[in-house]
């Protein structure tokens, strides 16, 4: 055998084995090396012995159950490891606030008889926070499950096949309908090691745009000043929580952008020209997004410095200082070129990667 031809049989085994689940692919793995050695001491080539093996998507499913799946096994143990993450980052936050406003109530209790009122200072917190959390993780496990879905069902559209060049020639061939046959030229390299995209960069960057969003979400309030002054704790926000119902969408649909964007790296595993594409369009459109939220709506508490001096009281002329550097349209224009510097640098750095190490197409 060739190494050209080795070549070809690597190349269809990796076809067919990604598409099963991982306790299941080294047993396959020898099963096939076994059945195509075996082939090609009788027929000589390998491209003849693959032609007749057929497609390896369809291959695959031989050691498959006939079953229709909403998640399918390509796809299934990354899509379960990811909402466990999912549902962890979505639940914990909100958790957390819960119980600081409920501690924050306790810290305010000074009469002889408080442990009734401690107790309902814990009732209302957890009350508060358990259908708040409930509802994230929800709405996280819904949203995950539709991203893994859709790619799950266009499975096909991302291994799509190369299309027959057209030529002035074949209009003179005759007009019929020929089937598409599957031949081993289909088959597309074993990626290289440097095309590999690391998990852990887009497992941190989706566990930020997570609580991030949920916190955006569930408590905005979270993004505030704390002040306090004896027992009493005073909170400034930083957000114009008023315009929050315009603001919030835009924000919140910068980010799922993001999310889906990290989430196919991460399925695909490689970077190609589907990562690449996607890198470029998702960045593009997040910029966009971020330039609407800081620079058009009023995403700032316009009474933020007031609001301060007000709570600090007789202490304001020590942070008169601080509150000189508050300026909102600088923060914004500061925010804004961090995300495109940022944003760049990664399509930048996807799009070399692609070029110099990417694989032609999904992994």
């Amino acid at each position: 055998m060739t190494p050209n031809e080795k070549d070809y049989m690597d190349r269809y085994i990796y076809q067919v084995i990604r598409r099963l689940p991982k306790a299941q692919r080294n047993e396959v793995r020898m099963e096939l090396e076994e059945l195509i050695s075996d082939m090609y001491a009788d027929k000589g080539s390998v491209e003849e012995v693959l032609t007749q093996l057929g497609d390896p998507a369809e291959f695959a499913k031989q050691y498959q159950n006939d079953q229709q799946y909403l998640i399918g096994p390509e796809y299934f143990e990354t899509y379960l490891w990811f909402v466990k993450v999912v549902l962890i980052c979505a639940a914990v936050p909100i958790l957390i606030v819960s119980f600081v406003n409920a501690f924050s109530q306790m810290a305010a209790i000074t009469s002889q008889n408080a442990a009734p009122a401690i107790i309902r200072a814990i009732a209302e917190g957890l009350a508060a926070g358990i259908p708040n959390g409930l509802l994230s993780c929800v709405s996280a496990f819904g949203v995950v499950t539709l991203i893994f879905a859709i790619m799950e069902r266009k499975k096909v559209q991302l291994e799509m096949k190369k299309a027959e060049k057209w030529s002035v020639e074949k209009l003179s061939e005759e007009k019929r309908v020929v089937e598409l046959r599957w031949t081993p030229k289909f088959l597309e390299p074993v990626p290289d090691k440097k095309a590999i995209i690391s998990r852990g960069d887009s497992v941190v960057s989706i566990v930020f745009i997570v609580i991030f969003s949920v916190l955006l979400i569930f408590a905005p309030h979270f993004f505030s000043a704390i002040f306090t002054e004896g027992e009493t704790v005073t909170t400034v926000p930083i957000f114009n929580l008023d315009q929050w119902g315009t603001i919030l969408p835009i924000f919140v649909l910068s980010l799922f952008i993001g999310l889906v964007d990290e989430i196919l790296r991460l399925v695909v595993g490689v970077y190609c020209k589907l990562v690449m594409i996607s890198n470029i369009v998702c960045g593009t459109i997040q910029i966009v997004l971020s330039a609407i939220v800081l620079k058009v709506l009023p995403i700032w508490n316009p009474n933020f410095t007031a609001d301060i001096q007000l709570a600090l009281g007789d202490n304001a002329e020590s942070a008169a200082k601080f509150l000189t550097y508050w300026n909102a349209e600088m923060v914004s224009n500061g925010l804004l070129f961090f995300i495109v510097a940022i944003t760049l640098l990664e399509i930048g750095t996807t799009i070399y990667k692609t070029l110099r190490y990417g694989a032609s197409s999904k992994k």
